[in-house]
């Protein structure tokens, strides 16, 4: 006797409980998606920061954690994930997705119809695809006393 299934595309789940594999292109579409739909839904922030590679999260982490020390008010990580701050450089198209897949690691490429492309990183942890964004390293805080930068002008200065 044969099983017959009834599929969706997201959130990757078919009608007899077999889970449909999400590739890098699935995972990068529903990152897209979150970070549009954070504009005007904030929670869904929360949803993008789960789709980041560990080292993604670990490098917001740590800019969270700097971010709460200087303002006095705890700031979680996926906070930093701003929806103003996310734009796309050309119309994102679902459609025009390919991946070239190497192991645990993959690049999907974005295409638009005008010929711009974007290559995105992407990395499999735990068997689950997860976008690795590029969060440069946080340099350690200096105080005044310890030679940082001065909220005032140096009096000796010229």
């Amino acid at each position: 006797m044969l099983a017959l299934c009834v599929g969706s595309v997201a959130p990757a789940t078919v009608g007899c409980s077999r889970a449909v594999p999400a590739t890098p292109e699935s995972v990068l579409t529903d990152w897209v998606s979150a970070m549009q739909a954070s504009r005007t839904d904030a929670t869904t922030r929360r949803r993008a920061f789960e789709l980041l590679s560990s080292a993604s999260r670990a490098a917001l982490v740590e800019r969270a954690q700097r971010a709460s020390q200087l303002s006095g008010r705890e700031i979680p990580p996926y906070e930093l994930l701003a929806p103003g701050r996310f734009a796309m450089r050309f119309q994102f198209d679902p459609a025009r997705l390919s991946s070239v897949i190497d192991g645990d690691h993959a690049t999907v490429v974005a295409r638009s119809a005008t010929g711009d492309r974007a290559d995105v990183p992407m990395v499999r942890e735990g068997g689950q695809w997860r976008v690795a964004l590029r969060i440069p390293a946080v340099e350690p805080y200096r105080s005044p006393a310890d030679g940082g930068p001065r909220d005032e002008p140096d009096a000796a200065a010229p």
